[in-house]
């Protein structure tokens, strides 16, 4: 049974920064994806296509690349080979994944395995990032990770889960030129998330969500001369109301911690062109998100973000805001079967 897939992103991200830590920058533009599939059974489909990523601002597209992924289900199983479900659905916390990389790094190519259960569920998977040849001048890039979460409950006023969020950034091969070895990079999270219901008229849920990040690396750059390990505690408390309209306060406090696949703002590293060495060991920031979701049709969804933070160490007050467009639809070439697998 055939079907085509739809998946779009415009975007406009706006960064007024003006530090030394991280770079104020505007992204703008849109990203396309579309896709023909063929559902070869009730558990396994296939899907390819061509992802177009364009900047407002230049002529040319940025990203033109085939996608394909193999897909297996199996009641609360899920493997995907090819063109993973990455980026933000991987939901790791913004020390260990920035938010931009939907962005800037839409695509993983890998292998990725889930699972959910009552009481648990997990994320796997591994995103091959840079490819190397007999004889090449570069490492091998390989970028893994993991999210649990464990003893998860929930009853008609509480939820309650402990999630455990890791990710390996791992250079190394045997077949290229370069002599500076394996090297790997480690993150790791966790805590507690706690979620009360409400039945207020404007609230929904208010939740705790408490982390503590780790750091650890076996190899010394310019970009971790700090130490070679580093850690920060993540505070989150977040009101979830009606209409799509959330609020969320963050307390981050971070020591001599860097990852290179975190967001700007919790690094101990500078991120600018003008500064590249610069570094603050502790970094110390209170941090207000609120977010606005718009339904604009079935499967098209408008997402408003504005991001105020405060650096306590600094006494800065910065922001950043943004718009999205999303749009994710699939659709039957012919009437869709009474037993197709769930769509992803």
């Amino acid at each position: 049974m055939l079907f085509v897939k739809i998946q779009n992103l415009n975007f406009m991200k706006n960064n007024e920064y003006s530090n030394v830590m991280f770079d104020g920058y505007t992204l703008f533009g849109y990203q396309f994806n579309p896709q023909l599939g063929y559902q070869m059974s009730k558990n396994l489909s296939i899907e390819g296509g061509v992802f177009f990523n364009k900047d407002f601002g230049n002529n040319s597209f940025t990203q033109v690349i085939p996608t394909f992924s193999l897909r297996y289900y199996k009641k609360d199983f899920k493997m995907v080979f090819g063109n993973l479900d990455g980026s933000l659905n991987h939901q790791l916390v913004e020390p260990l994944y920035n938010f931009e990389r939907v962005i800037t790094n839409r695509l993983e190519n890998g292998v990725q395995f889930t699972l959910n259960k009552k009481y648990f569920d997990f994320d796997v998977w591994i995103d091959w990032l840079k490819m190397i040849y007999r004889s090449s001048s570069d490492q091998e890039k390989i970028m893994s990770g993991i999210n649990v979460n464990a003893l998860k409950f929930k009853n008609e006023q509480w939820e309650f889960r402990m999630p455990l969020q890791g990710t390996v950034i791992h250079y190394g091969g045997q077949i290229d030129t370069v002599q500076n070895g394996s090297q790997s990079d480690y993150c790791s999270a966790t805590g507690i998330v706690v979620t009360r219901k409400t039945k207020s008229g404007i609230i929904k849920d208010v939740y705790l969500d408490a982390r503590y990040v780790l750091r650890s690396n076996n190899y010394f750059s310019g970009a971790t001369v700090i130490q070679n390990w580093g850690d920060g505690f993540l505070g989150n408390i977040g009101i979830k109301g009606t209409y799509q309209t959330d609020l969320l306060l963050s307390y981050w406090y971070g020591d001599s911690f860097y990852n290179e696949l975190g967001g700007d703002l919790y690094s101990s590293v500078s991120r600018t062109v003008a500064y590249p060495y610069y570094q603050e060991r502790i970094r110390e920031l209170a941090i207000l998100r609120l977010t606005k979701k718009i339904d604009l049709a079935k499967g098209v969804k408008l997402t408003l973000r504005v991001e105020p933070y405060y650096d306590f160490r600094d006494a800065d007050l910065e922001y950043s805001y943004g718009f999205y467009i999303s749009i994710d639809e699939k659709i039957w070439l012919k009437n869709k079967p009474a037993t197709s697998i769930a769509a992803p």
